[in-house]
């Protein structure tokens, strides 16, 4: 297997993390809207308890995806900076607001207005964050780029990224957190024995889940129009994980009816990873389209040895630390409730 392959895996698997970490995380900002303009603390209390103890770590993996594609494809790296440097900004924007109406909201001294004000900028900032990476996603996936063969930015950057695909996609990603949340935090309610607000969480999840299923029909309608080479990737290569995503996604919901809270949790997450993996292997060996593959844009052999051993080794040290957050922290709720 290639180093560049190797390295592109890598990126793939760090990707799929953001999305059901971080994406959770982002969901669960955004169903505060819920409590930012009424007064239920025990909701707001369960909704800031289960991504509080880790929802700055979420972050490491973005920040990993970022510096493995400009140590590993500089060209590429440089293309996408130039493409997407005005909706990259705003996901940006949108993290750091995200991060200030978290921490401002935990420590206001006024109960009324004050967090009414947070919780809302907490809200949409975490809209925001997800929306501009799914645009950035959907542009991508159109092939409509304006990125050429040699790795030069062609376009206008302050609007080529605003397409159809690119606003659909946004949507579906914002969608896509709001679910992934909102069928976590059934689970979370029930281990921390809340009947009343897992059957609230249990209604917003089915919900949610069903409009995102008919979102993904209309998505490879639409992907099948927007983007044909895409479609064509998708019917040709991908279409067992299209299809093992829509099992997933099925399963999902009938396990929120049967009450199979984690069950379901898992189902989400392969439903969301399979998006992911069936675009990467879709698209491959492209990594900034129209032109531009893995091999065109690849730093010398050497340099991606190096780095593949630099994230075995770190997977050493990062593995295990994690796996005790959570377990610290979400596998056993109801024991860190007091943290």
């Amino acid at each position: 297997m290639s180093p560049e392959l190797i390295v592109g895996i890598v990126l793939g698997a760090a990707t799929t993390l953001y999305l059901l970490l971080g994406g959770a995380d982002f969901g669960a900002g955004i169903w505060e809207i819920n409590t930012a303009f009424q007064s239920n603390e025990k909701e707001s209390k369960l909704l800031y308890h289960a991504i509080g103890p880790v929802w700055e770590a979420n972050h490491i993996w973005l920040i990993f995806v970022l510096v493995v594609l400009f140590a590993a494809f500089p060209l590429a790296f440089q293309a996408l900076c130039s493409a997407f440097i005005v909706p990259a900004f705003l996901v940006l924007v949108g993290i750091v607001f995200r991060g200030a109406g978290y921490v401002f909201r935990a420590y206001s001294i006024d109960s009324g207005r004050q967090q009414q004000f947070w919780r809302t900028l907490f809200a949409g900032a975490s809209a925001a964050a997800p929306f501009f990476l799914g645009a950035i996603a959907g542009t991508l996936a159109s092939g409509d780029s304006k990125i050429n063969a040699a790795g030069v930015y062609e376009g206008n950057y302050l609007t080529d990224w605003i397409t159809p695909m690119a606003l659909f996609t946004a949507f579906f990603t914002v969608g896509l957190c709001c679910y992934l949340a909102a069928v976590f935090l059934t689970r979370e309610a029930e281990k921390s024995g809340e009947v009343e607000l897992t059957l609230v969480w249990r209604q917003r999840a089915l919900a949610t889940g069903i409009w995102m299923g008919v979102l993904a029909a209309v998505g490879l309608v639409f992907v099948s129009l927007e983007a044909p080479e895409l479609a064509h990737g998708f019917a040709t290569r991908a279409w067992p994980l299209v299809a093992l995503s829509a099992v997933c996604g099925t399963g999902s919901l009938l396990l929120l009816l049967w009450r199979k809270y984690t069950p379901a949790a898992a189902c989400t997450m392969l439903a969301a990873a399979n998006i992911i993996w069936g675009w990467g292997i879709a698209q491959y060996p492209v990594i900034a389209p129209p032109f531009l593959t893995l091999a065109d844009s690849k730093a010398p052999d050497s340099v991606l040895w190096a780095m593949i051993g630099a994230v075995a080794a770190g997977a050493v040290i990062l593995g295990p630390s994690l796996a005790l957050l959570f377990y610290l922290f979400k596998l056993t709720p109801s024991d860190s409730a007091d943290y």
